[in-house]
């Protein structure tokens, strides 16, 4: 789904947030309430550095929590730059692990909040403003090196977020998506911006066609591919992300300058990018020179990686590969507006699965059959989409095909959820969810979410079905099971107790 999260519309709206933002920011002890020092300094003395602290409940609202990571050699007798951490399913342990490895080598911080996720702004806004009011009273913050990241709604939430605070977060890392739906990045935007994105991403383009717009509006950026799906980038690339933002702190002079942090994280880009030329990955080492000479430049002689950028610039080689990659672009557009419109309209159409007896009229009946035949035309698009996205033999169809499956079920699982969660749309959540099933069969957690909306709707025995189905296809959280009220209705069932006495062995 390429916008997880809605557009902020209302200007009342946005002055309001852009105030919770500033205002989380430049919060004073001076404002802060009697007693809450000493209260502050013996938490924060409690805490464990060097390991990663899943929930931290918030001074002022134990109803905000966010997981952290302090460097084993915090101490708050010197400024340390923090990074805020935004996962679209508030799972703040998640991107922390990630960052955690980088962090205690740079001597970051690094806060996830357990709060923040896809939907209404309001509430990403209100656990921005808690992780980032806790924070500042609980910890040493350089000012000049706040950072805030992303993933997927996360990011996009996070883009908004730097752009309404007005300069006070030094730079994003946007993971998996880019600017929310009416912001586009301006000459107003003075944060670097560094993206990252799977190869088989379905907002792989849309990270990529953020280059030029970048460029144009004159913001320092750097787009990182990796081997992936539409995910938390690996270790290695939230590695890189850190270093990028410590080069760029040296050149605009926030932080000291490294050289012997220049001269390695040089030498390793290089070789890097050697390595690449050599397997013949021509087009991915052309895109580290051209990294290197721009990120360096300032810091050390960049000739020589200029020539190298330039001469695979011009190579036959990068040229196709660059030609290659819009083609994919492109036929991922083509299926997905063939796709879309099938599972819209089966979606408004689609029914609760009750198994009432049809006394429809000849019309109705009609009618249905021209559903059929669209519910054929997708399945047959389906099947052979999965086929693509298993291929082996052709790798450029086989992206496609997993990008366009991909955000498919992503689209679908989110339109799901939130079904669930409006009050009695059951039979709304009923279809979307058998849908995101045959989009992808081989994914438990929507045949999870599909037995929760059936036992909500009270159809016993599909719930179980799905449910069974679940746990065979892998699902594993028994907690969400037991603590899931919907299925209160069916836990004294035999075949409840066999499904949890399956999961539990």
């Amino acid at each position: 789904m390429k916008q997880l999260i809605d557009p902020v519309t209302s200007k009342s709206f946005t002055a309001m947030l852009r105030i919770v933002v500033i205002a989380s920011l430049v919060l004073l002890v001076a404002f802060s309430p009697p007693g809450w020092a000493t209260q502050a300094t013996r938490q924060t003395n409690a805490i464990p550095k060097g390991q990663i602290v899943e929930k931290l409940e918030c001074l002022n609202d134990s109803s905000q929590s966010y997981a952290l990571y302090l460097p084993a050699n915090y101490t708050p007798d010197r400024k340390w730059p923090i990074l805020y951490a935004l996962d679209p399913g508030a799972r703040g342990k998640t991107p922390v692990e990630r960052f955690k490895e980088a962090a205690e080598k740079y001597g970051w911080i690094v806060a996830g909040s357990n709060n923040s996720r896809n939907g209404p702004w309001r509430r990403a806004a209100e656990a921005w403003s808690a992780m980032t009011k806790d924070t500042l009273q609980r910890f040493s913050i350089d000012d000049d090196r706040v950072y805030a990241t992303g993933f997927s709604g996360g990011a996009r939430m996070a883009l908004q977020f730097a752009q309404l605070c007005q300069d006070c977060l030094a730079g994003v890392i946007a993971c998996g998506a880019g600017f929310p739906g009416g912001l586009v990045p301006s000459t107003s935007m003075h944060f670097l911006f560094f993206g990252t994105t799977g190869t088989y991403d379905f907002n792989f383009s849309e990270l990529r066609g953020l280059d030029e717009p970048l460029k144009r509006a004159g913001i320092i950026h750097r787009i990182e591919v990796f081997d992936g799906r539409h995910e938390w980038p690996p270790i290695a690339v939230a590695t890189a992300a850190i270093e990028w933002m410590e080069l760029h702190a040296m050149k605009s002079g926030k932080r000291p300058r490294d050289d012997a942090f220049i001269d390695a994280t040089w030498q390793q880009s290089v070789k890097q990018a050697g390595t690449l030329e050599e397997s013949k990955k021509y087009y991915e080492a052309y895109r580290i020179y051209l990294d290197l000479s721009e990120s360096f430049k300032g810091l050390r002689d960049v000739n020589e990686v200029q020539k190298k950028a330039s001469q695979l610039g011009d190579s036959r080689e990068v040229k196709d590969a660059i030609r290659e990659e819009q083609q994919q672009i492109r036929k991922q557009r083509e299926i997905e507006a063939q796709l879309q419109p099938l599972i819209g309209t089966l979606q408004r159409n689609g029914d609760d699965g009750s198994g009432r007896e049809d006394t429809r009229s000849s019309a109705v009946v009609s009618a249905d059959e021209a559903a059929m035949n669209r519910e054929n035309r997708l399945q047959a698009l389906l099947s052979q989409l999965r086929k693509q996205s298993k291929s082996s033999e052709d790798p450029s169809a086989r992206r496609v095909a997993r990008r366009v499956l991909d955000g498919a079920f992503v689209a679908l699982f989110e339109q799901g959820s939130s079904f669930l969660q409006a009050e009695k749309h059951y039979r709304e959540a009923i279809t979307t969810f058998k849908l995101a099933t045959e989009v992808n069969p081989d994914r438990p957690g929507s045949f999870f979410y599909l037995a929760w909306a059936y036992a909500a709707s009270g159809d016993r025995k599909k719930s179980l079905q799905a449910l069974s189905t679940a746990i065979d296809k892998g699902f594993s959280d028994l907690t969400a099971i037991s603590n899931n009220k919907a299925f209160d209705a069916i836990r004294n069932d035999p075949q409840y107790q066999q499904i949890v006495d399956r999961l539990k062995k």
